[in-house]
């Protein structure tokens, strides 16, 4: 009963923090409350977990439910590289943007002087 009390109150956090993150990003945010509510629901109702995994093939509730996390994570892992590779991709086009107009305060200075004397 405890475990039950505890895992609920943190995914009663997760949900407020996807609240928080809905209007940013609605998809993910709606996900993750879906993925939350339906968390809850099982640590309720363990039964039912193991119902719905002798449904999909797999043998125990607890099995079906680490399966789930590691898909979660797996897309979550997918979505953050898509974002931060289109990130860098619109810094790298903003770096050049700025570069080209204006060069002069993008010369970078040498490391060495030019006209080294001769040993």
């Amino acid at each position: 009963m405890i475990a039950q009390i505890i895992f609920t109150l943190i995914l009663f956090a997760v949900i407020l923090a996807a609240f928080t993150q809905l209007s940013q990003i609605p998809i993910v945010g709606g996900l993750v409350i879906f993925a939350a509510l339906f968390g809850g629901y099982l640590v309720w109702v363990p039964d039912d977990a193991t119902y719905l995994a002798r449904l999909a093939g797999i043998g125990r509730g607890a099995d079906l439910v680490l399966y789930l996390w590691v898909l979660i994570t797996c897309a979550i892992l997918l979505l953050l590289y898509l974002n931060l590779r289109s990130q860098l991709q619109m810094i790298t086009a903003l770096a050049r943007r700025m570069a080209l107009s204006e060069p002069e305060t993008f010369v970078a200075a040498p490391s060495e002087p030019r006209n080294r004397p001769a040993k």
